[in-house]
């Protein structure tokens, strides 16, 4: 099984993502963050694969090199991935110099295997990026041993293996120009949505964001249909994070079209697109007198072309 995807992170900015699908590329591996900060573009790659139902996993940048930095870095980790359910797993990266000068082998390790850990508390399935230099100086690879790899290894072509087996589910081989960008190319060997379905199965009952094993369910996702007048519920974001301006939540607005997978809709004026919103942030406008609560509770009732007011937070 070979299955091709890429890594994004802030570096490629506003890559199209509909030219990621038409590369061929069938998951997105995204940096969730950096240090103690969030990647700047994070909450907007994950809208973009959610919209169109891109298997995708993720991944935290860490450069700690003292227990203090590391647990800040975990912390910033954990909350920006709270109540996320990828198809692919987190994985710990850390490739800075300083810590090869100020780290043990066993306190590097250490660190991996308690994100590790500290994931699977918080209901994620896990792994370790790394090179084989990682590997083999300044990891404990037998400790990592049962523990995801996602190995990075150069050969510039998917045609010619690494010659370094660790293990490893992931395969970073080199890049590939998407977008008139430079995007890191992967190759994956295992069938993970199948795998981490089961795997939230076993730790929390429920299936990842990518796999749909309820065709009922999977309707009910598509909450409106497009023409519906609706209006932003006070307080919500558009789905790439941004906080709208104070008109929005007044505006009556027409829904455009949805997301493939029905959890987000465009919504605009006049034929006009303002942007795209989660459905549960939108109301029928027709329903002013149902509360938000209920609302909420019944956004199957919301169809594209809805007119919906947006709810406060």
């Amino acid at each position: 099984m070979r299955i091709k995807g890429f890594d994004i992170s802030r570096a490629q900015e506003n890559i199209d993502f509909d030219k990621i699908e038409k590369s061929g590329a069938k998951f997105v591996i995204l940096r969730a963050g950096i240090r103690s900060d969030e990647d700047t573009y994070f909450k907007r790659n994950l809208s973009e694969c959610q919209k169109r139902n891109i298997p995708f996993g993720l991944f935290w940048y860490f450069e700690a090199t003292t227990d203090t930095a590391f647990e800040e870095e975990l912390a910033a980790c954990k909350k920006a991935v709270k109540g996320l359910k990828p198809a692919y797993p987190i994985f710990f990266d850390a490739e800075e110099q300083v810590q090869i000068d100020n780290l043990t082998t066993a306190q590097r390790t250490d660190m991996a295997l308690k994100f590790c850990s500290e994931m699977t508390a918080i209901g994620l399935p896990s792994g370790v990026y790394a090179n084989p230099s990682w590997m083999q100086n300044y990891y404990d690879s037998d400790r990592l041993t049962g523990i995801d790899i996602w190995l990075a290894h150069w050969t510039n072509n998917p045609d010619v293996p690494s010659k370094f087996n660790y293990g490893q589910k992931i395969w970073q081989w080199g890049t590939e120009i998407v977008d008139d960008r430079k995007v890191d190319s992967n190759i994956c060997f295992v069938d993970y949505p199948s795998l981490t379905s089961k795997w939230y199965k076993k730790h929390g009952g429920k299936t990842n964001d990518s796999v749909k094993t309820d065709t009922k369910s999977e309707n009910k996702t598509s909450c409106f249909k497009s023409g519906d007048k609706v209006k932003v519920k006070s307080g919500a974001f558009f789905s790439n994070g941004i906080k709208p301006i104070s008109a929005v939540y007044t505006a009556e607005f027409v829904i455009q079209r949805l997301s493939k997978d029905g959890t987000e809709a465009c919504i605009g004026i006049d034929g006009q697109d303002t942007g795209w919103m989660f459905c549960k942030d939108l109301m029928l406008s027709s329903k002013k007198a149902v509360s938000e609560s209920n609302t909420a509770s019944d956004s199957s009732s919301i169809n594209v072309g809805d007119i919906v007011r947006i709810k406060s937070g």
